[in-house]
């Protein structure tokens, strides 16, 4: 039965832990910090018995019996201070104002878990999956409500297009990560918004760490609101548009029809798990794995004959099933940064140049003008988007290229 486990605070410096089952063992977590670690299933039962008051060698006596040899209760306990999960032992349990004594961990307010469960609640849910099958069926149905390139120019100005997609976007990005944040108070787990780079891309993303201190089942819809939430947009846009609802204006016509274009193409990104994506995460969550990404990191090193000590230490404590998974992460991953680069260098290069010319051409011409204006923030706003991705793939490059090249100076000097 999975479960999580949080005591009273009679258990003193370890009723901040958190003990949750999954697969073999648990996940151990703390408000004292924003990391997790996996322990076999004796070290979550260690971890049960300490907080229901058993002393470190009471836990000791037991752990030996369960696994039929002496364990080290106190070198485990050692552990868990230097990975910040636990305040070190003073002999007191009492907090001295550092966060030393009894930590809570995080908790979500009352009107946040409602407001989340409004939402992602059984009937929230509900609805949303509604819309997101009645989405596919209008689509498959009706040809015409499909989304297409042309509904992300709005008006016959290519700069104010440009201006009001990049404004849609922002506010359906923003709601998209919104409902990783709302679907996660509603399982009781604070998470928060932040921008990020997933190579060429500019994203937003939610902080959804503390999800491993939920049982498995309680993390699936928190990493698929996003992609929930959107499909129920489309699906209520495309039901609008068949019923001839969505007004009589062209422009708010449009407007809506550059909405379903967006959302659609967003849940489409999600896909490119390569990209560390939700299906990502959920890829994650459904293999169990729990260090995908850096065993992946490990496997290839290896085959390319570049393993360190810590990546060849890495993959023997992680064992054969995430290996295994990892290489078929890879075999996704692979194939995708090589399509992105191509896609960055063959299109989105030379679109960007072509965008950004075109702005500062209009921005010059006509700098009274209300087209002049538009085409300098449309210039400002391309060349500072692009300059964020260049400046964190430069990082990103010259961050292997030192690693690579202390490994040559050490195999040198060795």
């Amino acid at each position: 039965m999975t479960e999580v486990r949080q005591t009273a605070p009679a258990a003193g410096r370890y009723a901040a832990l958190t003990v949750v089952r999954d697969g073999d063992g648990y996940v151990l977590g703390s408000g004292r910090s924003p990391d997790f670690v996996a322990v076999p299933d004796i070290g979550g039962q260690v971890v049960r018995w300490l907080q229901d008051g058993a002393s470190v060698g009471e836990c000791a006596r037991q752990a030996a019996q369960m696994a039929g040899e002496p364990v080290d209760v106190a070198g485990f306990l050692d552990g868990l201070v230097q990975a910040g999960l636990l305040a070190a032992d003073d002999g007191t349990g009492a907090d001295d104002g550092t966060g030393g004594g009894r930590v809570a961990p995080a908790a979500v307010t009352a009107w946040k878990r409602t407001l989340g469960r409004a939402l992602f609640g059984p009937a929230g849910l509900t609805l949303q999956g509604l819309l997101a099958a009645a989405a596919v069926v209008v689509m498959v149905s009706q040809p015409r409500t499909r989304p297409a390139y042309t509904d992300a120019i709005a008006t016959s100005v290519p700069l104010l297009s440009i201006l009001v997609l990049a404004m849609i976007g922002t506010a359906l990005g923003l709601a998209h990560e919104l409902a990783h944040v709302l679907a996660a108070w509603a399982a009781g787990v604070p998470s928060r918004i932040s921008i990020s780079r997933r190579m060429i891309f500019i994203v937003y993303q939610t902080d959804l760490t503390r999800l491993w201190s939920v049982p498995r089942r309680s993390r699936i819809v928190p990493l698929l609101a996003g992609m929930v939430f959107d499909a129920a947009v489309v699906g209520g846009l495309a039901i609008l548009e068949l019923t001839g609802l969505a007004g009589t204006s062209p422009l708010i016509a449009h407007l809506l029809r550059e909405v379903v274009f967006l959302n659609v193409s967003a849940i489409a990104f999600q896909f490119l798990i390569f990209m560390r994506t939700d299906v990502y995460a959920l890829f994650v969550l459904a293999t169990g794995c729990k260090h995908l990404w850096d065993t992946k990191g490990a496997v290839s090193r290896r085959a390319a004959g570049r393993a360190t000590a810590g990546d060849l230490a890495r993959l023997e404590a992680v064992g054969g099933r995430e290996i295994f998974w990892a290489k078929i992460f890879l075999c996704l991953y692979a194939p995708g940064v090589l399509f992105t680069t191509w896609y960055f260098a063959a299109y989105a290069l030379p679109a960007v140049r072509k965008i950004a010319m075109t702005a500062l051409h209009t921005a010059i011409s006509s700098p009274a003008s209300m087209s002049g204006a538009t085409g300098a923030i449309a210039f400002a706003l391309t060349v500072a988007s692009t300059s964020y991705v260049l400046w964190g793939l430069a990082r990103t490059v010259a961050g292997q290229v030192a690693m690579v090249s202390r490994r040559r100076w050490h195999r040198f000097r060795g």
